[in-house]
């Protein structure tokens, strides 16, 4: 039995001219995609539990692609799962906050260092969106490095 050839939502759309009924939204392909990098420098001043880390602020009508953090492996010195220290990727707008738009309590463990948004992508701002991190179960424990993120956006 020979295998076929199936196509992508945006790929149909192209292949049927792009236009009319088959356009396809500004943004999502032929587009340059933005990317917001940034940094917190970890002191001896610890993160407690509910802090909320702003990394980068995104223009309304753009579409989120991706957020990806970057921390030292211990954040906590939790080996174990359910143990250490857990980030929340979000949104705030205005007020409003979505604490785990992106990504709901990933474990930093001592072995992990980076998180990325594993859900809600792409999501498409309707006004001003600030990315957030949200810091939860414990407290961090390490005094030294960089936490640092990447937002990408089209």
């Amino acid at each position: 039995m020979a295998n076929g050839t199936i196509k992508s939502a945006n790929k149909t759309k192209y292949d049927a001219g792009g236009t009319g009924d088959n356009i396809i939204a500004d943004g999502y392909i032929k587009t340059v995609e933005k990317v917001w990098v940034d940094t917190y420098a970890l002191s001896a001043t610890v993160i407690t539990v509910g802090t909320m880390l702003l990394v980068a602020t995104i223009p309304a009508n753009k579409k989120i692609t991706g957020v990806k953090v970057y921390f030292p492996a211990a954040l906590s010195g939790a080996a174990a799962t359910g143990t250490g220290t857990t980030i929340s990727i979000g949104t705030k707008v205005g007020t409003t906050t979505a604490a785990t738009t992106f990504l709901n309590a990933g474990e930093c463990l001592t072995a992990t260092q980076s998180l990325e948004a594993n859900q809600g992508i792409p999501t498409v701002t309707t006004d001003v969106t600030d990315i957030m991190l949200t810091f939860n179960r414990l407290a961090t424990t390490v005094t030294a490095g960089t936490i640092t993120t990447v937002v990408r956006y089209t």
